[in-house]
């Protein structure tokens, strides 16, 4: 209960979201005893499954770099099973539940005989599983499934957050450029303006103490402050933000 509330008070601000998963996934590996915890999402655009974070008990197993290379089909494996029928499950013996995919064990030093595997439920659709791989045996139950499905549920929600906040920061960013390309047109149109009827008065040999009362030329000398206005409320205060 202790480990639930304090991820859940972390994710809950979903700043620094890649750090707080790393936390998370090491300590539910301690808090089973287990071999490794790893987070697999779902690639949309490719149609498989890979793994973002992921803790080991023995680090020099493989490193997480090399673990995010490794790829496999969305339908297959516990992973698999898990996402398409939004149900968790408990594996005590890999060997004989034909779900099991041996690829990613290839690819590993790591053998996978037992697993705790758990969707991570967003608004729409599962963005993937949280796996808890060679739990200790005492672990293997429906509790402990239950409190995976909860920490899963967590961590979903707040990647949910993080990509609506990085949707409307874009939208954001978006309506600053028209907002200071607006201004810039505003601003030219105006100093355009404003020439336009300074060469025509002075064409005409017109007085210059006359020129100040000439309509288009206010018009256009509201134009370009308006246009200095509008650049500078819109303008990117933090460049350093990533965009």
């Amino acid at each position: 209960m202790d480990l639930l509330y304090d991820v859940t008070r972390r994710l809950a601000t979903f700043h620094e979201l890649d750090e707080v998963v790393r936390y998370a996934t090491r300590r539910v590996r301690e808090l089973f005893n287990a071999e490794g915890c790893a987070l697999i999402l779902l690639d949309r655009e490719r149609g498989d499954l890979y793994f973002p974070v992921a803790s080991q008990k023995d680090s020099g197993t493989m490193s997480e770099q090399r673990l995010a290379e490794i790829r496999f089909p969305a339908d297959q494996g516990i992973a698999g099973w898990v996402m398409q029928h939004d149900e968790a499950a408990v594996v005590e013996d890999t060997a004989s539940d034909p779900r099991f995919y041996s690829g990613v064990d290839r690819e590993t030093a790591v053998r996978t005989q037992a697993l705790l595997c758990a969707p991570l439920r967003s608004g729409e659709a599962n963005i993937g599983v949280i796996e808890v791989i060679n739990p200790a045996g005492e672990f293997l139950n429906r509790e402990s499934l239950q409190f995976l499905e909860t920490i899963g549920n967590e961590i979903a929600v707040a990647y949910e957050k993080a990509s609506l906040y990085d949707q409307l920061r874009g939208e954001v960013v978006n309506l600053r450029k028209i907002g200071r390309i607006a201004g810039l047109c505003m601003a030219a149109s105006g100093a355009v303006l404003a020439a336009l009827v300074i060469a025509a008065h002075r064409a005409r040999v017109l007085p210059w103490a006359d020129l100040p009362s000439r309509r288009g030329l206010l018009v256009g000398l509201l134009l370009i402050g308006g246009g200095a206005l509008l650049y500078a409320l819109v303008r990117d205060r933090n460049p350093t933000a990533r965009a």
